[in-house]
């Protein structure tokens, strides 16, 4: 189990180019990727309720299927444990999940079925702040939902902390330090704004909407 750090900030109209440009001259550029996602949930949203998000993703002609259990957010900054692992294709693969993993989604593993979906475009760098490695993504996509006509537009930057070697870990209080130097470097370049709202958040908030339709 991983636990995952990142701090989200959503990126105001006409600024991504701008984004894009400081961080090819501040850090690595590590590509750009369409990713194709698929949240899945039981009809009672059992998930959502415990706060918990079931995604199957499509990158190139790889699928991984990640379980994200609750954490904190606060000021767009999130703490939260993670399970991600390789499947063969659009489906759920329950016993590839780790133990602690597939005692959350085995009750509800018969019921579970799409949600809602998050499709976009992502740059990635690697930077370095006060010793700490961090990987900008820059997204720009939609999230849908069956059912539902309207679409939310995906516009914002994800700085996650990315572990070190072995005995050069930073704490979860210097991890979260950095990421905010770094967000405040940024200000420079773009009136970015901390989101509390996960992508998952706003797909459910659609999906919602669409079922009182």
């Amino acid at each position: 189990m991983a636990q995952e750090i990142e701090l989200k900030l959503a990126v105001p109209d006409g600024a991504m180019p701008a984004l894009a440009a400081w961080l090819d001259a501040q850090g690595q550029p590590r590509g750009e990727h369409t990713l194709l996602n698929v949240y899945l949930d039981t009809p009672a949203r059992d998930l959502a309720s415990a706060r918990a998000a079931l995604r199957l993703r499509r990158r190139g002609e790889q699928w991984l299927q990640t379980l994200k259990t609750a954490g904190k957010s606060e000021a767009g900054l999130a703490a939260r444990h993670e399970w991600e692992t390789r499947v063969a294709a659009e489906a759920i693969e329950l016993d590839a999940f780790p133990p602690e993993a597939r005692a959350l989604l085995a009750p509800l593993a018969a019921t579970l079925a799409p949600v809602f979906r998050t499709d976009f475009a992502r740059r990635t760098w690697l930077v370095e702040q006060d010793g700490v490695r961090i990987e900008a993504a820059l997204d720009a996509g939609t999230i849908s939902a069956p059912g539902s006509a309207e679409q939310e537009t995906i516009q914002e930057l994800e700085l996650e902390w990315l572990p070190g070697a072995a005995g050069q870990a930073p704490t979860q209080a210097q991890a979260e330090a950095a990421l905010r130097a770094l967000a405040l470097r940024l200000q420079h370049v773009a009136p970015l704004k901390p989101s509390d709202q996960s992508k998952a958040a706003r797909g459910y908030r659609l999906a919602a909407g669409a079922g009182r339709a």
